[in-house]
């Protein structure tokens, strides 16, 4: 397993500004966890579901090739992203978050 993030501190409200990730042998996601400037976070895979949102191609081994317009990628320890992964799912997500309060 690999895992990376990837920070967007410039993203706009609907942008994610840190996406953990984590990567399969074939260098495919796994599961993948979004956070956005408002705190509403997303998170995909495993018990988590919506696996088909995951991202389809391989990532580049060279991650710097996924740094462009703002965005900073680079590995992380497998700690980092599990404390992502359990957080996420602590946290409201999705329209859940953003329509709570009418519920």
């Amino acid at each position: 397993m690999e895992y990376l993030l990837m920070e967007n501190p410039t993203a706009d409200v609907d942008e994610p500004v840190q996406i953990f990730a984590e990567l399969g042998d074939d260098r495919r996601e796994r599961r993948r966890v979004e956070f956005y400037p408002s705190g509403v976070c997303f998170s995909y895979g495993e018990e988590r579901g919506r696996e088909n949102l995951l991202r389809q191609e391989p990532y580049p081994e060279d991650l710097s090739r996924l740094n462009e317009g703002g965005v900073v990628c680079h590995a992380i320890p497998s700690a980092t992203f599990y404390h992502a992964w359990s957080q996420s799912g602590e946290l409201p997500d999705g329209f859940q978050a953003m329509f709570g309060a009418f519920f």
